[in-house]
């Protein structure tokens, strides 16, 4: 599927939600999707494409944020400026992006990748969400069945236009079963540690149809890799990166 399409498909959805009584007041006022963050052309060039997933986007990007105040053109949906609307998403990590990717940029690097690469040897990650691109409050593990129900999930589509060697997440084992399950029918185990003692704090690594690397880690209060040392985590992932 094209980009363009997708973008199309992912507005239109936000104005069938905003339309439906179930769902219009969750949604975040004067909010858009976030179809990802990120250079998008750079990922697509690097060397290593590295994609970071969690849930939802978070209600943090906007109200007060006033990041995307100059795309209030963009929220007529399902209408959309798709050069704007693509432009802004991929200068998300250009200016005072949300503190909550400091846990997951600081892991990056074993990859040789960062969000916004300062060398032209390194590969520019991106960051993408499972459930929906919408962001809600409260936000998606708070939303009740019914309501997770009205969302379509564009994440298979994107997953598929965007190829990536590595994704990145710390999820819950019900979310990590489903995100496996979107990314490839065969999947296989090539790591697994534990903090000595600590059998909750893990960190784990799968290739799924004998090409992507799946890589997820203990979330620890909405802590991505949470509740383990930094020092840790790196070394596994070093390890992961050698299998790959």
């Amino acid at each position: 599927m094209e980009l363009a399409t997708l973008i199309t498909q992912t507005w239109q959805d936000f104005a069938k939600l905003k339309s439906v009584p179930e769902t219009a007041d969750i949604l975040v006022p004067e909010s858009m999707p976030l179809l990802w963050f990120g250079n998008l052309p750079a990922y697509q060039t690097s060397s290593l494409r590295v994609l970071t997933v969690s849930k939802n986007p978070s209600d943090a990007e906007f109200g007060a944020n006033k990041r995307f105040k100059e795309l209030k053109d963009l929220l007529t949906a399902p209408s959309v400026n798709s050069t704007c609307y693509q432009k802004a998403l991929n200068a998300y990590f250009q200016e005072a992006p949300n503190p909550w990717f400091k846990q997951l940029a600081k892991f990056l690097p074993v990859f040789d990748a960062a969000y916004a690469p300062e060398k032209s040897t390194q590969s520019c990650a991106l960051h993408v969400d499972l459930f929906t691109p919408i962001a809600t409050t409260p936000v998606w593990p708070a939303l009740s069945k019914t309501q997770q129900a009205q969302f379509d999930m564009i994440f298979p589509k994107l997953l598929a236009y965007l190829q990536p060697d590595i994704i990145l997440t710390s999820l819950s084992a019900p979310n990590l079963k489903i995100l496996l399950g979107k990314v490839g029918d065969q999947v296989e185990e090539i790591f697994n540690e534990e903090v000595p003692g600590k059998a909750a704090k893990y960190v784990r690594a799968y290739r799924v149809d004998q090409s992507v690397i799946v890589i997820n880690g203990r979330n620890f209060q909405g802590t991505y890799f949470g509740g383990m040392t930094e020092s840790f985590v790196k070394t596994c992932l070093q390890k992961i990166k050698a299998l790959a």
